[in-house]
């Protein structure tokens, strides 16, 4: 008869043989206990009947007599938790009790970095909710900023197309329209990031620490704008390129529906990856984030929360379409609010109205006819747009938060890029997406590049000459043009390369540095033998696709030139 020790009351108990592997009540306390199957001997020992004087409690009883045996549960071995009588796996441990070892799903999903992903699903409408009426400050703060950029992106769309017609104000408005939209996507992006990696790290956002104005919204709104540019260009490259022509046939005809189809093209299907690519973007390096064929495999692996997460942002929209599509419909004609029927008689009665208060007149050609209107103008459109874009604030602070727990939920299927050990080859992929990078900045190498004081005051040189040929020998321009691009490429990347930071902008920005064979920094004459030979090798896409298949991933012009692109690591 085998003894067990009640975990309870610690009281030792004498069980029949009957109740190996079963579980029981304790009689004095209650507590269920797994009785252990002892192991059959070689000539087992015939049982004695005991009396129920001998003192021991279940002397001279049959156990199914009793209802000691607990049919609907049992009890872990291994932890002593509470399990179901059909279940095998241990809730509490994760041993499968059949096997005696860990069971291999619980044993990965225990492995599994950050919290159950399953929990996303559930608790992203409830917390990204709370997070919005916690913060709501910040969302009114947010609409307001979405305000400013809206009334002043249309009073420069409206300037451009319906009204200033004369060359230099009309490049000035055309700038500030460019500008001006930049505006509110910038300060999405920007305030993303803020409150993405503290929700996704398990840490507090401190909105008090937000520092941002409308110069770092409008810096932000470039990567905003040029992400899913730079980041459909592998697939869509001469519809980006159709996109850029678009723009500027827009401004010309002030027509944006071209621009506005193309846009729609690219941009749609970009915001697939959009989640993803936020969460990337917090990260130590943020590469991914910019290359498709990183986010497609990462976006096959967390199909199910993206396609969710892309619901929940649908959803969260859906107060701002509510408002915004009679808005759009009824007040808004060319594209802007100020061409309307309705505001244009509203603008004209009310100017009329206060011209006579003053005692300006009722002229409606005059000076003060025009400035009156157009400072109604601006405050109309205020009022129009404000309320839609404070509710538009609420929406994307909800949609940040959200993509936050995107984020933690699904951290160890994104596949962050956190540490990559020094020394490391630079892919293709990174190498082409800093490669974009630097052939969009090169036209500014005499602003950016300064690590050369000959080689930036040489380029100066040769910018004062072509203000001289432009202005006074214009068919020598095309000549001009190739010698002042020859020379700002080979000042990019000839200069930054063999500077101290041996690497140009673009591969700054994902920590790439170029070295030589054995490991230091290029000499002058080496960076631009490279440069030479990366312009003539590597001039076509399909040679530069060497880097993808070589073993050291080195293209052409590295195994010419004795050079290799990788990664400067922690240091």
């Amino acid at each position: 008869m085998p003894k067990i020790r009640c975990t309870g009351c610690q009281k030792v108990l004498n069980v029949p043989d009957k109740a190996q592997g079963k579980v029981i009540k304790c009689p004095t306390c209650s507590t269920k206990l797994k009785v252990p199957v002892k192991k059959a001997s070689a000539a087992p020992k015939q049982r004695k009947q005991r009396s129920a004087d001998s003192g021991d409690i279940f002397g001279g009883l049959d156990i199914d007599d009793y209802d000691m045996e607990d049919q609907d549960s049992q009890i872990c071995p291994y932890c002593a938790a509470e399990m179901d009588e059909e279940e095998v796996v241990c809730a509490g441990c994760g041993m499968n009790i059949e096997t005696g070892q860990m069971d291999a799903k619980e044993k990965k999903k225990r492995s599994r970095k950050g919290p159950d992903p399953a929990l996303f699903y559930k608790k992203v409408w409830g917390e990204s909710w709370s997070f919005m009426l916690q913060e709501w400050k910040l969302c009114i703060q947010t609409g307001l900023t979405f305000a400013f950029f809206a009334v002043t992106f249309f009073v420069s769309l409206y300037m451009v197309t319906d009204y200033v017609e004369a060359w230099p104000p009309w490049v000035f408005w055309a700038g500030m329209t460019f500008l001006t939209c930049l505006g509110a996507p910038g300060w999405y992006w920007l305030l993303a990031l803020k409150i993405i990696r503290p929700v996704s790290l398990r840490e507090k956002f401190r909105s008090d620490r937000l520092d941002a104005d409308t110069f770092t919204s409008i810096a932000s709104g470039i990567r905003a704008i040029f992400w899913p540019l730079i980041l459909m260009l592998p697939i869509f490259g001469p519809l980006v390129l159709a996109l850029i022509l678009a723009a500027g046939l827009s401004f010309a005809t002030g027509d944006p529906l071209l621009f506005i189809i193309t846009s729609c093209v690219i941009y749609v299907p970009a915001l697939i990856f959009l989640p993803i690519a936020m969460v990337h973007m917090t990260a130590r390096y943020t590469y991914k984030g910019w290359i498709l064929w990183e986010l497609l495999k990462i976006f096959f692996k967390n199909f199910a929360p993206t396609i969710f997460f892309l619901i929940v942002g649908l959803v969260a929209l859906i107060p701002v379409a509510v408002i915004a599509v009679p808005v759009f419909v009824f007040l808004f004609k060319g594209y802007t609010p100020f061409a309307s029927d309705i505001i244009l008689n509203l603008n004209d009665k009310a100017t009329l109205w206060l011209m006579g208060i003053v005692e300006l007149g009722n002229d409606a050609e005059s000076t003060y006819y025009y400035l009156i209107k157009a400072m109604l103008n601006i405050m109309l459109a205020s009022v129009v747009l404000t309320p839609l874009c404070i509710v538009a604030g609420f929406s994307a602070i909800y949609v940040m938060y959200a993509n936050g727990l995107f984020g933690l939920y699904n951290k160890r299927s994104l596949d962050l890029v956190e540490t990559i050990k020094e020394g490391t080859p630079a892919t293709f992929w990174v190498r082409y997406l800093s490669h974009v990078i630097d052939a969009l900045l090169y036209p500014l190498a005499g602003f950016l590049v300064t690590a050369n004081e000959k080689a930036l005051m040489l380029g100066w040189v040769i910018n004062g000459i072509g203000l001289v040929v432009f202005l006074f020998a214009k068919p020598m321009l095309p000549i001009y043009g190739l010698i002042w691009a020859f020379y700002m490429n080979w000042m990019y990347w000839a200069v930054q390369e063999s500077s101290e930071l041996r690497s140009t902008l673009g591969k700054d920005a994902f920590g790439l540095i170029v070295v030589t064979e054995d490991d230091k920094k290029m000499s002058m004459k080496q960076a631009s033998t490279r440069w030479l030979l990366r312009l003539f090798l590597d001039a076509f896409s399909v040679l530069y696709l060497t880097t993808a298949f070589h073993s050291e991933k080195r293209s052409l012009h590295d195994l010419a030139s004795k050079t290799k692109v990788v990664w400067k690591g922690e240091r």
